[in-house]
Parts: C-alpha cells; structure tokens; sequence
C-alpha cells in the first residue's frame, strides 16, 4: 500500500470517512465529479459492447496515442484501453517525476496492472497471458532544454529518489544535446524590483508560482504572464522566473526542506513528511518549462528556501547526491541583468500556445481557459499585430469562456419556469455562436452550442441539432 499512495495507514480511517461525508454530500445534492463522468462512460461501454457489438465497433480507434499520462486516474487509463481496437494500438508517454495532479498518484506499473485486470477479465486469469504492455521506454536525449536547466532538473530528482525510493521509477538522466547558462537566483528581492524588472527588462518573460498564489502575483506585480506550476505543465516557455517556490511552502514544511538539502534527513523522513515528494515533483515540474534561461526568485527569507539557494549554488554538496564540479545556478543581482525582450514572432508564438491550451482546457476547466485566453491577447497585444485577426479571434473566444462560466450562476438566481429568462439566454448565446463562426472559431462554436442547448425550448434545441450541430460535426470531422 506505501508504494502507490502517500496516506499514512493510521490516516485511513479519516480518510475513509472524509470520502464518505463527500460521497453523502454528491449524492443528496444531486452532484456529481470527474470520477463518477469515467465510471459512467465505462459501464455505458460495456453495455454497448455486450447488447450492440455493432456499435461499440465504431466507438474503438485504430490508433490512440495519450501524452502526459501520468495525470490519468487508473479508471482514465482503462477507458483508454477500452477505446483502442488492441493492446498493441495504444501508446502512452508520459513522465511519473512529473505526477503534479492533484489526487493522483501515478506509475508506469499502474498501466501494467490495469491491463492485467482486462486480460484476466476476458481469460479468468491476470499472469503469463500475452497482451500485457511491455514495460516502458525510457527516452533521455531532450531536444528542449539545455544541460545548463537539465542538470538543475536531474539533482532535483536525484533528492527525490534518495528520500523517497519509491516516489516514482528510478530514471536515467535526461541529456541536453547542447550547452547553455545555469539557472539564475535572485535572494530576497523585493517585488516591486521583479516588476521593475518585467517591466524593462525582461518583458515577455513568464513567472511560474504555486497555483494559489496566482491572482496575488498577478496583482503584485502588474504582469499578465503568471502562471500556476500545475496548470503551467505540458507547456514550455523560453525564459522563465520561479517565483516564490520556497516562500510558498507552509511553515511546517520549512524545517523537512531544510534538513533535506542538508543531508540530515533521516530514514523515516518520507514517513513523517510524505508532502515533501510532492513538492520535489512540483519543483521539477516548473524547472523543466523552461527552455533557454532559468531565474529562481524568492522575495522572503525562509529556511526551506534560504538553505536551498545554498545547496543549489554551492559545490559542496553533503545531501548524497552526486558530487559537483560546478555549482547548479548562479546568484544575480536584478539591476544587472540583460535585456531579454521578446521579439514579435516570439510574442505572436507564446499568444498562439496560450490560445491553443485555453482550446484544450475549454471541456475541463473553464477558468483556467479564461486565464489562457487573457494571456493570448496580453500576447497579441505586445505583438502588436498588424491585421489583428489574432487578437480578435482570442477576444471572441474568451466572450464565450466567460458566458459559458456564467451560466450556472445565471441559472441558480431564476425559477426553472422563466422562460422570458432562457430566451434571453438563448438570444445571447446565439450571437456568440455567430460571432465565432465568423473568426472560424468552430469547435468553440460547438463547445457554446452544448453549453446553452439545456437551456432552450425542445423546439429550439431539435433544430440546433438538425440545422446546425450536425452541419458543424461534419466540418470539424473533416478538419480531424
């Protein structure tokens, strides 16, 4: 059980009865969560393979290719196992130092088990059975970043696996195909100097956070390009400041960080503070974004953090990790460093990521997509492109994000009887639809039309369906 989750086995029993007020509480309220959605869709899979065989052969694809898996519940990995036509049309990549989600708690092996649970379903047995994924490909060569950003990456690791042994599989170093600077710190700097900073010099730079700090520093700072670690993951940016890491952590996890670095920590230390792994895989997460310049910034002395500069700076390492020849990061000064302004191809480049993940996140979390969207026209804007068409297609989108987050609300403040209320929606909501259609925007345009078609006429929603939704599923067909 210690290997495949963090909870403590004297913690079970509260666990197991916070899970048991949530549940009660879903359940009078009619709720329901992303697991009870997969749990869904698989029982309606195996309905459909066993009563409509027929069916369920279109559902399967030749080929499903899954990248960040580690961010998959088991449940997640068996719908895709179900989806691919065989075991050998599925391919997983993904990266278990990387395992940030919240409530999930990944490895490779996990991949293996389920697999074992659909063969030894269809055979009545789960060992010596062909159809059993290989174990996984370990790829180091990283074409992104540089050694300068990957070593810093590889020690962090190396902490981990040395404190926590079954944190995740033990992998091989990633190497750089090339050279480049060591990451930069800058110790108890004021903020208003970081946004001084932005401001001048280093103005189109992103700032990583912890997820919860985000709107703080967006405000702190006057700076649109502050992204939370989690969210940040998958994404990649070419000049990055960690801010606040070890500033951050809560107070009872600054002396676990401090006895760490310092090598003291003792046998039980992934007993006592399991929420340590955490923070280490959080801590690789955000390093690995970068791609060209890396900037640690802490704007408060801590213990976590003032003993990490140290560590990470400092050659003489006595934590068990491998001995260094050169230190990981330099420390600077904040007036000295260059101009690192963005070009315009850069900024239109960094819009069209924020835009193309606000896309993505659009079926799974709506403010995050609104976070996205804003940063795309923050981008576009400093581009200052001259048709525009980019600005105004992220503008379109982000009017429909924020219709779509206000219905819930808009729903709960009338009676379900107004229907002078659902017209209006409906009236508003079309003309967002159009006002998409016109910027080409068509899998925004359908992501709205879902959206508002619980709240139309039956009526209205039979012709959407016809005219409109089913004209609209063929174009984007077509465009797959």
């Amino acid at each position: 059980f210690q290997k495949v989750s963090r909870v403590q086995l004297e913690q079970l029993q509260t666990v197991y009865e916070i899970y048991t007020k949530y549940e009660n509480y879903m359940n009078d309220n009619n709720l329901w969560d992303n697991c009870d959605r997969i749990m869904v869709l698989l029982q309606r899979l195996a309905f459909c393979r066993k009563k409509h065989p027929e069916i369920f052969a279109t559902v399967r694809q030749t080929k499903v290719y899954v990248d960040e898996i580690q961010d998959y519940t088991q449940a997640e990995i068996l719908l895709f196992f179900h989806l691919a036509r065989g075991l050998g049309d599925l391919f997983l990549a993904g990266d278990p130092a990387q395992s940030v989600a919240e409530g999930i708690e990944f490895r490779f092996a996990d991949i293996r088990s389920v697999a074992y649970h659909i063969v030894a379903g269809k055979n009545g047995e789960g060992k010596n059975i062909p159809g059993i994924p290989n174990k996984p490909k370990n790829v180091t060569v990283n074409f992104r970043s540089h050694a300068g950003i990957l070593n810093t990456a590889s020690d962090i690791l190396s902490l981990m696996f040395k404190a926590f042994p079954e944190s995740a599989t033990e992998l091989k170093e990633d190497k750089g195909i090339f050279s480049g600077p060591r990451p930069g710190v800058f110790q108890n700097v004021e903020a208003k100097l970081i946004s001084n900073l932005l401001k001048e010099k280093m103005n189109g730079v992103v700032v990583l956070t912890h997820d919860s700090k985000v709107d703080e520093w967006v405000d702190k700072l006057n700076y649109k390009l502050v992204y939370g670690i989690r969210a940040a993951k998958g994404l990649e940016f070419k000049r990055v400041i960690l801010l606040d890491f070890f500033s951050g952590l809560n107070s009872d996890m600054q002396k676990p960080w401090r006895e760490l670095v310092l090598g003291r920590a003792q046998h039980d230390f992934k007993d006592k503070f399991p929420e340590v792994e955490g923070h280490l895989k959080l801590l690789y997460t955000a390093i690995t974004r970068c791609i060209e310049q890396l900037f640690i910034a802490e704007t408060t002395s801590t213990s976590a953090g003032d003993n990490f500069i140290r560590w990470i700076t400092s050659t003489n390492v006595k934590n068990g990790v491998k001995q260094r020849s050169v230190a990981l990061a330099t420390r600077n000064n904040v007036l000295d460093v260059e101009k690192m302004k963005m070009t315009r191809d850069e900024w239109l480049a960094a819009g069209i990521e924020a835009a193309e993940a606000a896309e993505a996140e659009e079926s799974n979390d709506l403010d995050n997509a609104e976070r996205l969207l804003e940063r795309a026209k923050y981008c576009f804007e400093e581009a200052k492109e001259n048709e525009r068409n980019l600005l105004h297609k992220a503008d379109a989108h982000l009017q429909s994000i924020r219709f779509q987050s206000q219905l819930p609300m808009l729903d709960s403040s009338k009676g379900s009887t107004d229907s002078l209320f659902y017209e209006q929606i409906e009236l508003k909501g079309s003309q967002i639809v159009i006002h998409l259609l016109s910027h080409d925007l068509l899998r925004a345009a359908q992501d709205l039309s879902n959206s508002i078609a619980p709240y139309m006429s039956e009526y209205s929603r039979e012709r959407l369906e016809q005219e409109f939704m089913s004209v609209l599923d063929s174009k984007l067909k077509g465009f797959s």
